[in-house]
């Protein structure tokens, strides 16, 4: 993905916005579904803190991951995203800018990795020398000795084991 994430506000700058306009204002969020794998927070603002309707709201979905944020803080990720698509909704975003540098940067992280010069000549040699998907994910099981989800999850060393034995077959 090609953006600068710099170009994005973060959810802190325009809830700070928020609260200077509406110093009596009021956010409430609520869980919309929870479990081990997923939460989902829709977050509701308030122009005044007794308001009876919201004046914007937003909802923002997080998955729990094994590594990185979302591994041990998903939840409260969710929750400031919630807020920040309220506070976009509500019109504290940039033209062109709705979504936040929280959203972004997500969005950044969920883009998978382009492949490397080394991991392209390994699947178009994959592809050549073994037809069927399946043999493939079996023969780099093979040659790795773990369970693998194609080439990009490969390291460059289990890559450059995977092009060797290719080569060799072929001589």
């Amino acid at each position: 993905m090609a953006f600068n994430l710099a170009d994005y506000e973060p959810v802190e700058d325009r809830l700070a916005r928020f609260w200077e306009e509406y110093p009596n204002g009021r956010i409430f969020t609520e869980i919309a579904k929870h479990d081990n794998e997923q939460v989902i927070i829709k977050s509701y603002l308030f122009k005044h803190a007794e308001d009876q309707w919201p004046w914007a709201t937003g909802f923002a979905e997080e998955r729990k991951t094994e590594r990185g944020i979302n591994a041990t803080s998903w939840v409260e990720v969710c929750e400031t995203s919630s807020i920040g698509r309220a506070l976009a909704n509500a019109g504290y975003a940039a033209k062109g800018k709705r979504p936040s540098r929280e959203e972004m940067a997500k969005a950044s992280r969920q883009a998978p990795a382009p492949l490397t010069e080394e991991q392209t000549k390994l699947k178009s040699l994959l592809s050549t020398k073994i037809k069927d998907s399946k043999d493939r994910k079996t023969f780099i099981e093979s040659v790795v000795f773990r369970d693998v989800e194609g080439v990009s999850a490969l390291t460059p060393d289990e890559v450059k084991l995977c092009i060797e034995s290719l080569e060799k077959e072929a001589k």
